[in-house]
């Protein structure tokens, strides 16, 4: 019940969004982006940087959905019912990113679009057009408990990886142990302590257009480097432990199904985290990509020296 009232925290605005702006369209409003079906208006023949950084934007909206693999167990008939569901997320995702996108940027002029606040932005100008600026404050509580839904995600599906990964000796003992309901609170709470770390970034950076634009960036890179590992390990472990019982297969063979879907990942996934090394229009290079490459290089020598140093007698349980 909690899931779909989450999920209509994000569909419901974004559904009334893409309504309005259409009806916005059609009634003769001031459209305040440049539907001319010209190559040079479609394609990012012009400043390809700073399309090609709005590009990380989008496929940001779609990261982390790998995260569901953690619950496949749960899933009836997991190996028909689990790839129905991730693509119907894409899908639904691409589908719902790309229109909202395009109506946020027909109703709000590029000059006054932030791009934390744009969907509010947006309903806020389409509401006050038909006097309906009453509904504002609905619009935005949902769109809130949207966003709880998918933070709530990401927070604890990352942190069970970590913590079956700490149970080997990787971490020290506080950080194994888990609650009551099976929660690793230690982890959860040192996730927390350094989100709102980084989170503070914004209050350095020059604009919050600018911080928005950078941590997005290095999310995705970081996410595109996991992704790289993953899909590798994938390969990997079809041959290392080709005996493994698994709650789901790639279909396709026995091998050649799976070299086929991971290495359209792992070259998407390079893809993209060439696109978040250059740089946007208004920010140095010289301070961007050393900035991104640092900070790449601390997450992925963190684990590795967690690795190096870890403690195996403490250990409570094999992977």
């Amino acid at each position: 019940m909690s899931a779909v009232c989450l999920s209509s925290g994000v569909l419901v605005p974004s559904l009334i969004l893409i309504v309005m702006a259409i009806i916005y369209v059609i009634t003769d409003h001031p459209v305040h982006l440049n539907l001319a079906l010209t190559p040079d208006n479609w394609l990012p023949l012009l400043n390809p940087q700073h399309h090609l950084l709005l590009f990380l934007s989008f496929i940001f909206g779609v990261v982390g959905i790998e995260v569901s693999a953690g619950h496949a167990r749960e899933v009836k008939n997991v190996q028909r019912n689990y790839p129905i569901a991730i693509f119907a997320a894409a899908i639904i995702g691409f589908i719902i990113t790309l229109l909202g996108g395009l109506a946020v940027a027909i109703v709000v002029p590029a000059t006054r679009l932030n791009m934390v606040s744009g969907t509010v932005q947006a309903l806020q100008h389409l509401f006050t057009t038909w006097h309906l600026g009453m509904l504002l404050p609905f619009a935005a509580i949902l769109i809130a408990f949207g966003a709880a839904g998918q933070v709530s995600t990401w927070i604890l599906g990352p942190i069970k990886g970590i913590w079956a990964a700490s149970r080997t000796g990787i971490l020290p003992t506080p950080f194994q142990e888990a609650n009551q309901h099976g929660v690793p609170r230690n982890l959860l709470l040192v996730q927390a302590v350094f989100m709102s770390t980084v989170a503070l970034l914004i209050l350095v950076m020059p604009s919050v257009n600018m911080a928005f634009l950078l941590l997005t960036s290095l999310a995705v890179v970081l996410y595109c480097f996991m992704y790289l590992l993953l899909f590798t390990a994938a390969i990997r472990l079809r041959y290392t432990h080709p005996d493994v019982r698994r709650p789901y297969r790639v279909p396709g063979g026995r091998n050649w199904g799976l070299w086929l879907v991971a290495s359209t990942g792992f070259l998407t996934s390079l893809t993209c985290l060439f696109i978040g090394l250059i740089p946007p229009g208004h920010m140095r290079e010289s301070t961007y990509a050393p900035a991104i490459l640092g900070s790449l290089a601390v997450m992925v020598l963190c684990p590795l020296l967690l690795y190096r140093f870890r403690h195996l007698p403490s250990a409570k349980a094999s992977i």
